[in-house]
């Protein structure tokens, strides 16, 4: 069994379906369902749905991330870094360079730690 495998086993049995319920639940046939879990077949055109099923990310499921949870977490600033890392963006049409980049981080963690120390002296 491949991760992606166990993964969806252990979501399957943690909400304590069956694979036949796990099936119907996405659209597809207990025997396709049976070969994601063994890890002959991969879900790709399920992964929404399974995604919306267990409440992970595709990652998850994939076996690219540990993180199970669905939900934006208190690492969001570095998420928002990585993906400014990552990838090229455009602002109103303009390609943001490396420079603005390095801004936008500082701009995007300032932002964050300011509202955190909001809400704390809220509580």
């Amino acid at each position: 069994m491949n991760i992606t495998g166990e993964r969806l086993r252990q979501l399957r049995e943690n909400k304590q379906l069956s694979q036949g319920e796990v099936a119907k639940l996405i659209g597809v046939s207990r025997p396709a369902y049976v070969l994601y879990e063994t890890g002959r077949s991969k879900p790709l055109r399920k992964i929404k749905e399974l995604c919306a099923l267990f409440n992970v990310t595709s990652d998850y499921i994939l076996g690219n991330d540990n993180n199970t949870s669905n939900t934006q977490t208190e690492n969001k600033p570095k998420d928002l870094i990585k993906l400014l890392e990552k990838e090229e963006y455009t602002l109103n049409g303009v390609l943001v360079n490396q420079e603005d980049k390095e801004k936008l981080k500082r701009i995007i963690e300032a932002a964050f730690w300011d509202a955190k120390e909001k809400n704390k002296r809220k509580k």
